[in-house]
């Protein structure tokens, strides 16, 4: 797949952008050509149409309207000037002949038209037909040259519309004539210019493809650099995105992540040196006392055997909380839950350090002012309570006090949880390195005390733990003054009701 990829050809970002922009003028020049040079008449012919028909309705309705024809005779000469519209209004009337019309207003804003110069009663009878049998309304097109011959080869085209109307008991009939201009000079004079303005188009679109990729990769290639030399564990980069937004939001994101990858690779080489240390001790007492033993008589003491016995259980102890890590971090590790008694596990706990406390006069205060039961995994909460109890008794200062504080509380007048503070008196932590206590061998202030008896791994597990019941937890902190870390579990439902 890799092989694949690296063989793959893929197109620049310069070459991608001008096709762009090439593809985006000719869709514009492509429009362009459509509509100013091929249907150009149509569009025109269209609206010429549209606009006969509008002013045969306002011209219709004003005649209805007016109360006399003298009346009307002004807004009907300014609506011919508005749409520059020749119109003539016949009376219908019956004789011996058929139907004939009698001209009671003329109206003529053009030098030439069809109403203007056609006085046969045939025509008329032929157009008042057409529009009786298409709802009172006909239109038909005239090409004046073909009428009149030579006089009227510069008139073009005319639109002839008809409407039928009543007013006052009489039939009227109102010719309108419409002139259509020729558009062949207009659309060779067109065709010219858009010639040019594709030219200087695409011309435009090969710069500004040039220009802005240039500005646009520029800076995605000088990060392309910058993550190669972070591919080859080089943490010390810096990414530069530009003045795009985009780019530097990703410039951003990846100096963060250049970041992240620095401290977990410092991390990782902590880990590694303080792992191969904890590991290194006891094997090195067990091989030195086992030494001892075989060389020297009399060195096969009791005391010697349980030296190597504790620091055998000490590696193996080290050993399992690693995995135990692992496991977590893994995703494999299922709670077993069940119904106990929350302040008789912290008891029981506390039974582990009574050698401790006699012995090197450490003082591990427990407060609470009841039992409480939760809902969770037995020997999980046992084991946060003993890692959080026994990184406090490493931890705490010279007065070696300890207090484990256990406080239910309440929440609309039920008990809903409780809290754990476990609180030491030692050298407190930085609030820049509290939210990195919980990982596996963190340092406070680069000093790494080896626990008296644990593995170092503890805060680790316990997070984890806590994480799968879902439980809010946390790291409270000064320096100099001592340590509280803390977390909440929701008390079983038999045990909300408040005495």
């Amino acid at each position: 797949m890799r092989k694949d990829n690296a063989e793959k050809h893929y197109t620049g970002l310069r070459t991608k952008m001008f096709f762009s922009f090439a593809l985006f003028s000719v869709i514009v020049l492509a429009a362009l050509w459509l509509f100013q040079i091929v249907l150009l008449d149509d569009i025109y012919r269209s609206l010429k149409l549209h606009e006969l028909e509008k002013c045969a309705d306002q011209l219709s309705e004003t005649l209805m309207e007016a109360p006399s024809y003298d009346s009307f005779d002004e807004a009907a000469g300014e609506l011919a000037k508005k749409y520059a519209v020749c119109f003539s209004i016949y009376d219908i009337q019956e004789n011996e002949r058929g139907k004939t019309g009698t001209c009671v207003m003329d109206k003529h804003v053009n030098s030439f038209c069809f109403i203007h110069n056609i006085r046969t009663d045939g025509i008329f009878s032929r157009m008042y037909r057409e529009a009786k049998n298409n709802n009172g309304e006909w239109q038909e097109q005239v090409n004046l040259s073909d009428v009149f011959g030579k006089r009227a080869d510069d008139a073009g085209e005319n639109v002839i519309f008809v409407r039928l109307v009543e007013k006052g008991g009489a039939e009227l009939m109102i010719l309108f004539n419409n002139e259509l201009q020729p558009l062949d000079a207009t659309v060779s004079t067109l065709r010219v210019q858009l010639i040019w303005i594709s030219v200087i188009l695409l011309l435009a679109a090969g710069i500004l493809a040039f220009v802005l990729s240039g500005r646009i990769s520029k800076p995605i290639a000088e990060m392309s650099e910058e993550a190669s030399k972070l591919a080859l564990g080089n943490y010390n980069v810096n990414f530069d995105g530009g003045n795009c937004a985009e780019t530097v939001n990703l410039s951003a994101t990846l100096n963060r992540a250049a970041y992240e990858l620095a401290k977990l690779d410092k991390m990782q080489k902590d880990l590694i040196a303080n792992v191969s240390h904890d590991l290194r001790t006891p094997l090195t007492l067990i091989a030195g006392y086992t030494e001892i033993m075989r060389d020297l008589p009399g060195e096969a003491t009791p005391e010697n055997f349980q030296i190597v016995i504790d620091e055998t259980n000490r590696l193996t102890s080290l050993i399992n909380d690693m995995l135990e890590v692992s496991r977590y971090q893994g995703g494999t590790q299922v709670l077993k839950l069940s119904r106990f008694n929350f302040t008789e596990v912290i008891r029981t706990t506390l039974e582990r350090y009574a050698k401790l406390r006699e012995q090197d006069g450490y003082v591990i205060l427990f407060e609470s002012d009841r039992d409480v039961w939760v809902e969770a995994d037995e020997g999980r909460i046992l084991q946060v309570i003993y890692n959080l109890i026994n990184n406090a008794v490493n931890y705490t200062g010279e007065d070696k006090t300890v207090v484990i504080r256990q406080t239910v509380e309440v929440a609309d007048n039920r008990a809903d949880t409780v809290l754990l503070e476990v609180i030491d008196t030692g050298i407190g932590i930085s609030e820049e390195d509290l939210p990195l206590v919980w990982e596996r061998y963190y340092k406070v202030n680069d000093f790494h005390k080896q626990a008296n008896m644990g593995t170092g791994l503890g805060l680790s597990i316990v997070k984890n733990i806590l994480l799968l019941h879902e439980a809010n937890f946390g790291v409270q902190s000064q320096v100099g003054k001592g340590s509280c870390f803390w977390f909440r579990l929701k008390l079983s439902e038999e045990d909300t009701v408040i005495e």
